[in-house]
């Protein structure tokens, strides 16, 4: 039951908390299960020691998405093939692994994890795979659909607040909540519950804006996010109820969407465990670039009761015409 509960705390990226990126074990055994679902998938290999004493080792990887985004399928994966795995080891001290290379039976290796591959690439291994070949007709429409900041957008950097590498200018109280959370229990992703604003923007997923007027409706492919952000200049979210993504009011200057949330009953700025109040506010700016290809993002974070002065984040996003918003529909292992 622990074992499934790291794997699925760590749903939602926060590989720091979880895993030594510092060590890389490699490993060879047999599959005996296989959890081929979002947020991440999972597997036990069973792995046989010196003394020939067998040990069951709880494995992770990439989310199904980013696996099909890859062209690799549920085929490297499977019961009962014996295969050689690599990546970093639970911080913990547990049999757990975030596989980033696989070698399966006869085939060559497969990098599960590219983003994490750059990080800890391996003398003679592969060179990273690209992403798939997208349809011309399918090209083709979304450059003529595409409006302004009303497109697809793909993630090329963000602040990557899950690193846990982050020194943030906490208030005694935000400190007190942040040494006490523990990310085996607290983690809400252990429940497939979808995080808020601002931690749901630090995601690897594409993004979408879609103009209706009044409103512009904002979907993030991580957690089948939704965000809607009020045009009028007269929104407020005095009658509103909370939620996770907050109540949010827009306005333009030039090219740049600026967002102003409020409300917000996500009780974490980030995934591992910096609290955040009801009271925080977080002020977006979305700034296009004068060739329609990239889209910067800065998100100002004031939260007077666990951050001692305002707190910025920052990333940006490419267009990749043709890139599409997957559904994400993360599901619970059994057992975890």
């Amino acid at each position: 039951c622990v074992l499934g509960m790291s794997a699925a705390a760590n749903a939602h990226h926060s590989f720091g908390a979880f895993y030594d990126m510092d060590g890389v074990v490699e490993l060879e055994g047999e599959i005996t299960s296989v959890f081929w679902r979002n947020p991440h998938i999972r597997f036990t290999l069973d792995v046989v020691d010196d003394s020939g004493a067998v040990a069951s080792w709880d494995m992770e990887a990439g989310s199904v998405n980013t696996l099909q985004r890859f062209g690799i399928s549920e085929e490297v994966i499977s019961v009962g093939s014996r295969i050689s795995v690599a990546g970093p080891p639970s911080r913990h001290g547990l049999n757990t692994m975030f596989v980033v290379f696989v070698v399966p039976p006869g085939g060559d290796e497969v990098v599960l994890n590219p983003n994490l591959a750059a990080r800890i690439q391996r003398p003679g291994s592969e060179p990273l795979p690209k992403e798939l070949a997208l349809d011309d007709e399918v090209v083709a429409d979304a450059e003529d659909a595409a409006v302004r900041i009303f497109r697809v957008w793909t993630p090329r950097s963000r602040p990557n607040t899950g690193s846990g590498t982050h020194v943030w200018p906490l208030t005694r109280a935000g400190q007190a909540a942040r040494d006490a959370w523990d990310p085996l229990q607290d983690d809400p992703a252990l429940r497939c519950i979808p995080p808020g604003i601002p931690v749901a923007m630090d995601n690897p997923y594409p993004i979408d804006f879609m103009n209706r007027g009044d409103t512009i409706i904002m979907r993030l492919e991580e957690w089948d996010g939704v965000r809607v952000i009020h045009m009028n200049a007269d929104a407020n979210a005095d009658d509103q109820r909370v939620s996770h993504m907050g109540f949010s009011v827009g306005r333009w200057e030039g090219d740049t969407l600026i967002v102003t949330t409020t409300a917000v009953d996500y009780p974490f700025f980030d995934d591992v465990g910096t609290p955040q109040s009801p009271d925080a506010e977080i002020v977006e700016l979305f700034t296009l670039s004068e060739s329609d290809t990239r889209l910067d993002w800065e998100a100002t974070v004031t939260d007077s009761l666990n951050f001692t002065e305002p707190v910025t984040l920052s990333g940006y996003w490419g267009w990749v015409p043709g890139e599409q918003i997957k559904p994400y529909e993360c599901t619970l292992q059994a057992g975890a």
